[in-house]
């Protein structure tokens, strides 16, 4: 015969387990109903790929429920479940659910109990209609994640960007001269000017968007690494055709290709964590940096050339151009066909594109209101606007391609692609009015003076520099001829 003392001690302990695990229960949700998952989550998953999910369901309450497994964001992922499962009244039981991968993305798997018998208010508090029917929703959610099937021309996308955003910045290298930005960085306010534009407006102004049209977390990242990430032999081009400080332009794209070693992961590493992305995206600070140093040794090695072998800089140049031009062909058709998810993503979240124009359209203006106040040169002024709007989207889409794990990557490179969308278009327009402008609305002297000296910075062309004192060009022109040109390039704005 058992112990009498030893049967109450026994008695007494399942009582006190029973007690926990209803008031553990009843802490959770008001029917006392636990949920316990049997795989890790978040769970990872790929698009058409379809998985098991096993969940022990307990019962503390005397009523049947009846389970119903829901998926947040229909379009990333398909939940199934047999619609006869119930929960027995004090019974504990396993339940399996289907979910299958759609399109890339993060969605919350929720589970919901119904019961016609519990009328309790909280009910309808955090009540969900399904079928003409009153479900309530389990606290528990359950986070999967979708990433893409990558195949091998999604990888040769990603190659093909690293390589020509690599040869880009060699060329780029080649084509600095370090007496020309020695030569700038003597008058330092236009260069500061745009440094302070470059890293500081224009992640204000990204931070501004995102929270306008309230991004997700990869989507936000994205736009606010390429506000991050300004430069680019692109903006050198853009100068140049609108008669800007070529010489500025070069020297602004080589410090914020240098800075942006530091303040990108700087921006990140405050602002990232600690305002846009809290826990919902873990910030790769390793990875950022790694890759920020591989796409900085190739200017490096360009300057190096360009110092020691300036002949052989020029030949560079000049077998890197049909070579980009292959490049850029391939990732603008084998890319694009590889990347088709980019549409849709874009066609799905309409703002993207909003946000890709909003962003450097807004830096141009902040840019040139900048150069406007600590009073440059109608020419730094562009060229300002010009190296504030303009970022190096192909810097941003490295680093966030190769730094951030899947489905992020893929999610958050949008941005800067739909940036590098609309960047161009209020350039080309630029362009072409002042083309117009200068063909058909200009005196013939102005047409010669522009023809010959646009692109050519302050020093070179003799203008009135910051100080009120003329500079003489490298022919030793008189003060009387710089005098005139001063005034046909005053007449030309």
């Amino acid at each position: 015969m058992a112990c009498p003392v030893k049967l109450f001690i026994l008695f007494m302990l399942n009582f006190v387990v029973s007690l926990y695990g209803t008031v553990s229960a009843n802490k959770t949700n008001p029917y006392y109903v636990e949920v316990e998952p049997h795989q890790e989550f978040p769970l990872h998953i790929k698009d058409n790929e379809e998985q098991t999910l096993t969940f022990t369901f307990r019962n503390y309450q005397g009523t049947v429920f009846r389970i119903k497994p829901v998926i947040s964001e229909p379009d990333v992922a398909d939940v199934y479940m047999n619609a006869s499962e119930s929960l027995e009244p004090k019974e504990t039981a396993n339940f399996t659910a289907k979910v299958k991968g759609s399109f890339l993305g993060k969605t919350f798997l929720r589970m919901f109990i119904n019961t016609t018998q519990v009328k309790e208010p909280e009910k309808y508090d955090q009540g969900y209609s399904y079928e003409g029917e009153e479900w309530y929703e389990l606290p528990e959610k359950y986070e999967i994640t979708v990433s893409r099937v990558e195949g091998a021309l999604s990888h040769s996308f990603t190659g093909m960007v690293i390589i020509l955003v690599c040869l880009a910045n060699v060329a780029m290298g080649c084509k600095t001269e370090l007496s020309v930005v020695k030569e700038v960085l003597k008058r330092p306010i236009g260069p500061l000017t745009g440094m302070f534009s470059q890293f500081i407006l224009m992640p204000l102004i990204a931070l501004g968007v995102i929270f306008m049209l309230k991004f997700d977390p990869a989507n936000a990242l994205g736009f606010f690494a390429m506000a991050c990430s300004p430069g680019g032999s692109a903006s050198n081009a853009y100068s140049y055709l609108l008669a800007g400080d070529v010489s500025l332009s070069v020297t602004m794209t080589l410090c914020s290709v240098l800075l942006s070693l530091g303040m990108i992961p700087l921006w990140l590493f405050t602002v990232g964590t600690k305002v846009l992305y809290q826990t919902e995206v873990q910030i790769p600070y390793v990875n950022i940096l790694t890759s920020l140093v591989g796409l900085v040794i190739p200017v490096g090695i360009g300057m190096v050339i360009q110092w020691k072998k300036p002949n052989w800089s020029k030949l560079i140049i000049k077998g890197l151009r049909p070579l980009m031009v292959i490049f850029f062909i391939l990732v603008f058709t084998v890319g694009v066909y590889s990347n088709l998810y980019i549409f849709t993503l874009m066609r799905n979240k309409p703002e993207i594109l909003l946000a890709g124009a909003l962003v450097p359209y807004i830096g141009f203006l902040f840019g040139g209101m900048m150069a406007i106040i600590t009073r440059q040169s109608w020419k730094r002024v562009r060229t300002i606007a010009i190296e504030t709007g303009i970022q190096n989207t192909g810097i941003a889409i490295v680093l966030l391609k190769v730094s951030l794990p899947p489905p992020d990557n893929d999610i958050s490179i949008v941005a800067p692609i739909a940036a590098a969308i609309f960047t161009p278009i209020p350039m080309l327009v630029a362009i072409i009015w002042y083309e117009i402008y200068k063909r058909f609305y200009k005196k013939k002297t102005n047409e010669m003076y522009l023809d010959d000296h646009e692109g050519e910075s302050d020093i070179d062309a003799g203008k009135e520099g910051i100080d009120g004192t003329y500079h003489k060009n490298g022919n030793g022109e008189s003060k009387k001829y710089m005098e005139l040109k001063v005034n046909n390039n005053m007449n030309e704005i």
